[in-house]
């Protein structure tokens, strides 16, 4: 039975990659809207990738369909957050929303913790602690093990140096895993309302667009609680916006 299922796994890549290949020959070909059929088809199988979300936002972008490739753009974003392909056309799909939201200062401390954040994704930096944290193991093992006083010395220090390393890494790994736990959505209604409160009674605040990326701040019923970029507040109904989890 194992056996098997490596097979029907093995056969199943290779569908999928056959997919993969024949979608981007429509993509360069113009026929963007089969070309997304094919990458979905993908997507619906359980596959995802940073490559995947990229060419779907591509697509979708030569579609003109501002909401879905501001969407697949940040989801190719989400795991490879350093890919300047990704920014960029990301960057270029903001351009096409009308929501022009100038987002809050921040400071030159929060901006070097952000860039190191996105050095590795949530995944990256866990695997970086796990081989310090083994490595730094094997080290006090040896350190132990060995009687030449020169290599316990050596051994010690390698040792704690990792030990502090991999601290570090734990402390950004949990700061990763709390930003990568905020829930942010992109609007896919042509045009909403964002009231003061979670109803329609309640103060017309301003009107948003689609594309506009929002973050999720609580939830009540088929209310969200919203917060732009810019830092300001309002409530929205849910089935307005898709999120990006």
């Amino acid at each position: 039975m194992k056996i098997l299922y490596i097979i029907l796994l093995f056969l199943n890549n290779q569908s999928l990659d056959s997919i993969f290949d024949s979608s981007n020959d429509l993509y360069t070909n113009g026929n963007y809207q089969m070309a997304v059929e094919g990458y979905q088809r993908i997507l619906n199988s359980g596959f995802e990738s940073a490559e995947l979300y990229y060419n779907l936002g591509n697509a979708f972008y030569k579609l003109n369909n501002i909401p879905e490739s501001n969407f697949f753009y940040e989801k190719a974003k989400s795991i490879s957050p350093s890919d300047e392909d990704i920014l960029m056309n990301l960057s270029f799909a903001q351009n096409l929303r009308i929501d022009k939201i100038e987002k809050l200062p921040i400071t030159q401390t929060q901006n070097l913790k952000n860039n190191t954040l996105n050095l590795l994704s949530e995944k990256g930096w866990s695997l970086l602690l796990i081989i310090l944290a083994w490595i730094a193991c094997i080290s006090f093992i040896l350190y132990l093990s060995i009687k030449n006083p020169t290599q316990k010395r050596i051994f010690f220090s390698q040792s704690i140096i990792l030990a502090i390393i991999a601290i570090v890494v734990l402390m950004i790994n949990y700061e990763k895993k709390e930003l990568n736990n905020e829930k942010f959505a992109i609007v896919y209604d042509k045009e909403i309302e964002v009231w003061s409160e979670p109803n329609k009674i309640s103060e017309l605040k301003f009107l948003l667009h689609e594309g506009t990326k929002v973050k999720q701040i609580d939830t009540i019923q088929d209310w969200v609680n919203i917060q732009l970029e810019n830092g300001t507040l309002g409530w929205i109904q849910s089935s307005s916006i898709k999120t990006l989890d």
